[in-house]
């Protein structure tokens, strides 16, 4: 099969391709580099074709072949969008409808990765599936839920194929702090604070709650979407149905690394989401979805990782 994967040199995104390439499938990649780096592909860079682009630039005049697939991955950092809800704009939603518009040219089924954040935050500590509320707290949580409908919109009146995906917390080897874009993953902020001796800041009281789920389980997860018969842009959560407080990661990093972080509380970050919490009961139901790693074994990775590659 061939495939376009966006934001493949991305974290998530060049675990996916070298997944694809590895299964034999021919991948071509479209990655604006702005959070992602060619290094990331490098064990695979002779299986793909590159275009470095924004996606919502995404054009057919691109590419001299067709697809049988297009996974979008590539985004703005939820953590930019109230700074930047313009850029937000352009990315998110722009690029959701150049992407869908390619799709409808060759005829191609679309994975859109989403947000779980769109459900915004609920406190009685019950598992989130799809049939909870909406709830968006930042604008890149209003425009992927906006994406979703384009995609609903794109199947109903042109046929286009598609599947959705709301991420939880992603986390794995390859995932960096980019300062430049006011992105601090969880996982990786707090491993590359304790392994490089930094100091450890926490927003609010550390207590709020996520979701983890390792980088392996969300490909695998990805890749059953595209595979299934699914194509009428339905919801599926990928996720553990665990919560872990950002307090229980930094223990677990520590422990991990052995030796004890020197941390400072600040102030809770605007629209922060307090708990999280999210059923996989779907997506295992209809794509035979099911993590394999819990926080201990993932973790111990990105921290090795580290280890290996920030001095």
């Amino acid at each position: 099969m061939k495939y376009l994967v966006t934001g493949g040199f991305g974290f998530i995104g060049s675990h996916l391709v070298e997944e694809l390439v590895n299964n034999g499938h021919k991948v071509s990649v479209l990655d604006d580099l702005s959070n992602g780096q060619l290094g990331n592909l490098n064990a695979s860079k002779n299986g793909i074709a590159s275009y470095i682009s924004n996606v919502e630039q995404l054009q057919q005049s691109y590419f001299t072949e067709s697809f049988d697939g297009i996974f979008h991955l590539a985004t703005a950092p939820r953590s930019s969008s109230l700074n930047n809800p313009m850029r937000d704009i352009e990315t998110n939603c722009k690029g959701m409808i150049a992407v869908l518009e390619l799709a409808k040219y060759y005829g191609a089924k679309v994975v859109f990765t989403s947000n779980s954040g769109i459900y915004g935050s609920k406190g009685d500590g019950k598992a989130i599936d799809e049939s909870s509320a909406n709830d968006p707290t930042t604008p890149y949580d209003a425009n992927k839920l906006v994406s979703e409908y384009y995609c609903n919109i794109y199947h109903k009146i042109h046929a286009v194929p598609s599947v959705v995906i709301r991420l939880a917390t992603i986390y794995g080897e390859r995932q960096k702090v980019n300062e430049k874009l006011n992105w601090r993953p969880l996982v990786a902020t707090l491993a590359k604070n304790v392994v490089n001796d930094e100091q450890v800041v926490i927003d609010g009281d550390g207590e709020q709650t996520r979701d983890l789920v390792y980088v392996k389980d969300v490909v695998q997860g990805i890749m059953r979407a595209m595979e299934s018969s699914i194509d009428n842009a339905e919801v599926f959560l990928l996720s553990t149905n665990k919560e872990t407080s950002v307090n229980q990661v930094l223990q677990v990093i520590e422990e991990i690394v052995g030796k004890k972080a020197d941390v400072r509380y600040g102030p809770p970050l605007k629209g922060d989401i307090r708990r999280m919490r999210y059923s996989y009961a779907k997506a295992k139901s209809k794509l035979g979805f099911e993590p394999k790693y819990d926080i201990h074994d993932g973790i111990r990775k990105i921290v090795d990782y580290l280890q290996r590659n920030i001095s």
